[in-house]
């Protein structure tokens, strides 16, 4: 029978500086990056957590075939560029773009590490923009 969750703790946020992902093809090794569906078999969503450190930006421009990405800053500043256009960032912003959009970001700042989450998904695979529609009410109820 398969798992019905899973529990993982992956440390202190400000501590995914310290991870490092070895892109499969070309080897290439990305600092501060730490992809949840590897750790936790995900099936609807790519999810990363990533610290830049001052200075620091993706190693290439990217877009992507089929998946929109959404980007959660929840710590630090820094640029965004979306298709040559570059736009000011900081804690609490929220940046989704389109599969095709060529993307990168960058810490500008001088000595704050930039936490922030991306979250991939298939472009228009939501069954509903109703945030609750997909939810089912339990009569049992958890006792805290």
């Amino acid at each position: 029978m398969p798992k019905s969750f899973e529990l993982i703790n992956v440390g202190k946020f400000e501590d995914i500086k310290d991870k490092q992902y070895i892109l499969p093809d070309s080897k290439k090794v990305l600092e501060g990056k730490v992809f949840l569906n590897e750790l936790m078999d995900l099936t609807g969503s790519e999810i990363s957590l990533n610290s830049f450190a001052p200075g620091q930006y993706f190693p290439f421009d990217h877009k992507h075939k089929k998946n929109e990405e959404l980007f959660i800053i929840l710590k630090g500043e820094g640029e965004f560029e979306i298709d040559g256009k570059k736009m000011d960032i900081k804690e609490g912003s929220i940046i989704k773009v389109n599969p095709n959009e060529v993307r990168n970001i960058c810490n500008t700042s001088k000595d704050t590490n930039m936490l922030y989450i991306v979250i991939q998904t298939i472009e228009n695979s939501m069954n509903s923009k109703k945030p609750t529609e997909d939810g089912i009410s339990v009569v049992e109820r958890t006792k805290w």
